[in-house]
């Protein structure tokens, strides 16, 4: 290794914001990946990896089946090849791009018995390091290096069944040479999170390598101190990210067992801080068992989430509810309730946050009610943002007769200076959760406030009261009101005039109502990140009215009898 390059904690641009950081980063490590630099690498000697780390994801052998056929089942997304290899193809999705590069799809190798489909683990390997094993700035991305690594120490036999021992060097020699990428480039990666994911490799693959105990101990403490820095008091990832709080456990359940044979003191430390982030975790899941979406969180399968919840040593289940990094939980019989207050945690973590401040999401057993839309895919290029605005989450929008008179981008940045440090407040006694949202305060003079109410005398019922009130002197004061409620995926929607109603079949049978005062409403289409299908057609409410001063929407979604 180049003796000069500083291993350091964290990025070592500490002075200045995160768009300094990001930028000196970014223009130090074009330059030590830039073939000028990149040769003077030295990966240290070949080293068979002598301990695999613990795969917790569930395989399937079926899986491999249909890889060899050509079909590639990764990111929820179906691709199929024509027999010719992933490695050469057009790719579907970055999604589906990055899952393929991971190689999280070498565990179901484990699943298979026959020598054919074993050696078909190595075929592909070898393709991929024919194609890929110099430098290349998409596949060898900090993020994705990272996982990869962690992937082939997990699976280091699967990866190289059947390969004579030239074949084996050349796979860990590729493995040696991107364990030394992420050596080097960690040093000016500015988002925390890729940042801890690299610790979390490094430290994994040093283990796996049997590197000197003082290494290993060094690897230690710098992960122990990122994950001080990164996960707050209670368990919560400070970007506020549950898909991100998931990944991080998924890796670091594996590491922590690694570590508790070389430190058992070091193993009781990341024990604790799995149990808190644990608990974070499951505040944010639904009754249904799927994760709420909030902040840039996309869907995870469900075997997925079963698997990490699985290794929790502490009582998951939130108590009535729950208050933690900005979000808050309530529970009601057979229901939960899940707000964002909007709040901020640094500097750092907040380019994954989207104006949700006073969103909610609500489940009832087997059946999400009222949801957000989740991010907006890839395919969609720089139309995804969208899916990050007002618009998109079961919250307040405002509307005007002609122009819209802002920006989306100064939406966006109005609603994180106004919300950064909002906390929900939370009456356990009697189930009620008030939130504030200032997004529209300076842009527009609006200001609103939110109070929802379970009742589980009502059969779980949510009550719900919006206080919307306006500056009709602002320069930008809007024309109407809109309160958006995303629903469920399959739910049906009918409006009843006659009863000032809105029925709902639920996906399970169930009838519900929705009743309101003070708005008209209308049923509107939407749109939902699926996990299956992608953009998946939903329904929404939509009440709306003319702004006045002060504004008060009354609404209740219950069960019917």
């Amino acid at each position: 290794m180049l003796s000069f390059i500083p291993i350091v904690e964290e990025n070592i641009f500490v002075s200045g914001g995160p768009f300094l950081r990001r930028t000196l980063g970014a223009i130090a490590d074009g330059f030590v990946t830039s073939p000028a630099f990149r040769w003077t690498w030295s990966a240290p000697d070949n080293k068979s990896v002598k301990h695999k780390l613990l795969e917790i994801r569930p395989s399937d052998a079926f899986n491999v089946a249909d890889m060899m056929i050509g079909q590639y089942l990764l990111a929820q997304r179906l691709v199929d090849t024509g027999g010719t290899t992933p490695f050469a193809i057009d790719y579907a999705s970055d999604e589906w791009f990055d899952e393929l590069h991971s190689f999280t799809w070498l565990r179901h190798f484990s699943a298979v018995q026959d020598e054919g489909s074993k050696k078909f683990a190595g075929t592909l390997a070898m393709d991929w390091v024919s194609r890929y094993g110099s430098f290349s700035k998409r596949v060898w991305d900090n993020k994705l290096t990272a996982l990869r690594v962690l992937n082939w120490i997990k699976h280091f036999d699967q990866l190289c069944f059947g390969l004579n021992d030239a074949r084996k060097k050349i796979v860990e020699r590729s493995l040696a040479e991107q364990v030394q990428c992420l050596r080097i480039r960690i040093n000016f990666e500015a988002d925390p999170a890729r940042r801890l994911l690299m610790r979390l490799a490094l430290l994994g693959a040093a283990i796996a390598l049997q590197s000197p105990t003082d290494d290993i101990n060094r690897l230690l403490e710098r992960t122990t101190l990122s994950l001080s820095r990164q996960i707050d008091e209670k368990g919560m990832h400070r970007s506020r990210n549950g898909e991100l709080q998931f990944l991080l456990l998924l890796e670091m359940i594996p590491v922590r067992h690694a570590v508790t044979p070389i430190s058992m003191e070091a193993g009781r430390e990341f024990a604790a801080v799995l149990d808190k982030m644990h608990h974070s975790l499951a505040l944010l899941m639904h009754t249904t068992g799927e994760l709420s979406y909030f902040n840039n969180a996309r869907a995870i399968p469900h075997e997925m989430l079963l698997a990490v919840q699985s290794r929790a040593n502490s009582n998951l289940e939130i108590n009535r509810g729950e208050y933690n990094a900005g979000y808050a939980a309530l529970v009601g019989q057979d229901s939960k309730l899940i707000v964002d207050g909007g709040a901020e945690m640094g500097d750092d973590f907040r380019g994954g946050l989207f104006a949700g401040a006073a969103s909610f999401e609500y489940s009832f057993r087997n059946d999400l009610i009222v949801s957000n839309c989740g991010p907006g895919p890839s395919t969609l290029g720089d139309d995804a943002d969208l899916f990050r605005l007002p618009a998109s989450h079961s919250s307040l929008e405002i509307e005007y007769r002609g122009k819209y008179p802002f920006k989306s981008q100064n939406l966006m940045s109005a609603h994180m200076r106004a919300n950064r440090d909002a906390a929900p407040k939370v009456d356990l006694d009697e189930r009620r959760v008030d939130l504030i949202n200032n997004g529209y305060e300076r842009l527009a003079g609006v200001k609103h406030e939110r109070s929802l109410n379970i009742l589980p005398r009502e059969g779980d019922a949510l009550l719900g009261q919006d206080i919307i009130r306006c500056d009709l002197n602002h320069k930008s004061a809007p024309d109407q009101f809109l309160l958006r409620f995303h629903l469920g995926p399959g739910i049906e929607a009918a409006l009843d005039d006659s009863l000032n109603q809105i029925e709902l079949q639920l996906r399970s049978g169930s009838t519900w109502a929705f009743i309101w005062e003070g708005a008209d409403a209308m049923i509107e289409e939407s749109v939902r990140y699926s996990a299956h299908k992608g953009l998946e057609p939903i329904r929404q409410i939509v009440l709306s009215g003319n702004i006045s001063a002060h504004q008060e929407v009354v609404w209740t979604f219950m069960p019917r009898a």
